[in-house]
């Protein structure tokens, strides 16, 4: 196929697609408002003709003149995350436009602004103008639906996976005292401060316990500070943001993996902790219900609530036995639902059928 994909290409999940596509021989085409090029694929800076004061509507038909023929040169037009492309309803009918919403685009995270009126209609047209639209959890896909006003059927579910080949052990666990670890960033929709109250707690109970915090954000000073008021500094370690090659060797260290968020869509962090044979206690949050499987892979608690994941950690680290079997059971979930290949092959069957039921006389691959 000839596929345009607009997208964030400092996005790990959306450059890993678009490779493995080009890799099975599709032609793929990126255009982005980023810089980056994408392995594999063509590239093009998303721009259009210079505004001009003096004749503004001549500039916007300009911009949709460029839109209609990038519809017409692709058997598809992908977008991933659901930015202000000028894509509308008579624009998308040119051609066949698939849509991925991600998260904080269709549900607001917890203090940050909230998006213009107008950006909340561009969102929404793009999503009605869809032929179809992907999104990462059922759970989400609800909020989808309502978000948008559109028909469940015109979703489809289609999680990103995982690489089973790059996330797996290497090993047998090392020895040493128990690790919890936390990689989900610091920016309050993933409440990492509740993480700390946690660690805090876990620590009472189990002195020797180690904590390994990844990542970046607003909130990473005040958890720090928070840490050391309350007396566990010397026990977690800090690291920066880590590029996601980086993540199974940090994995591997860990006996258990935290995820604290009060909104998730599906989140490839607990299903690559799950890779990696970790159990995750997580919170029971939107997607989260189902990249985790309560009891089984990981312990689902209630989101905000330091106690029931500090309860739920210790129970895991006091019980080796019940830690094996999660991970077991957790890489095997993996494998079966979430394995990588498995994913691009579904989202060649979308592209495919999306474009089957629009036109029958595939574009020219460029």
């Amino acid at each position: 196929m000839n596929i345009a994909m607009l997208g964030p290409t400092d996005t790990v999940h959306f450059r890993r697609l678009v490779e493995s596509l080009a890799a099975r021989g599709h032609c793929v085409h990126v255009v982005s408002m980023g810089p980056e090029s994408i392995a594999g694929a063509t590239f093009e800076r998303f721009s259009v003709p210079r505004f001009g004061t003096r004749y503004p509507y001549r500039w916007r038909g300009r911009w949709e003149a460029w839109l209609r023929r990038l519809f017409l040169r692709f058997d598809v037009v992908n977008v991933h995350f659901l930015s202000d492309w000028g894509i509308t309803e008579s624009i998308a009918r040119e051609g066949c436009l698939v849509v991925k919403a991600y998260g904080s685009d269709v549900d607001h995270p917890p203090d940050t602004p909230p998006p213009d009126a107008a950006l909340i209609r561009a969102r929404r047209d793009l999503l009605r103008s869809a032929d179809r639209v992907v999104s990462p959890s059922r759970a989400f896909g609800s909020l989808i639906t309502e978000f948008a006003g559109i028909d469940r059927s015109r979703i489809e579910t289609l999680p990103f996976g995982v690489d089973l080949q790059r996330f797996r052990r290497n090993g047998p666990r090392r020895e040493g005292p128990p690790t919890v670890g936390y990689f989900k960033g610091f920016e309050p929709v993933y409440d990492p401060v509740t993480m700390v109250r946690a660690a805090a707690i876990v620590r009472s109970r189990l002195p020797d316990v180690r904590f390994e915090f990844v990542g970046a954000g607003s909130l990473r000073d005040r958890c720090r500070a928070l840490a050391n008021e309350l007396g566990i500094e010397s026990s977690v370690k800090w690291y920066d943001y880590q590029p996601h090659n980086a993540m199974p060797a940090i994995l591997e260290r860990w006996d258990v993996a935290a995820i604290t968020s009060v909104k998730e869509s599906f989140c490839v962090a607990a299903i690559e902790a799950a890779a990696m044979e970790l159990p995750v206690v997580a919170t029971a949050v939107g997607g989260l219900r189902e990249s985790v499987e309560d009891g089984r892979t990981g312990v689902l608690v209630e989101p905000g609530n330091a106690e029931s994941i500090g309860e739920a950690l210790v129970a895991l680290l006091l019980d080796a036995e019940r830690r094996r079997s999660m991970g077991t059971a957790g890489r095997a979930r993996v494998a079966e639902c979430f394995d990588w290949n498995d994913c691009v092959d579904r989202w060649v069957e979308v592209l495919e059928h999306a474009h089957s039921a629009r036109r029958t006389d595939p574009v020219p691959c460029l």
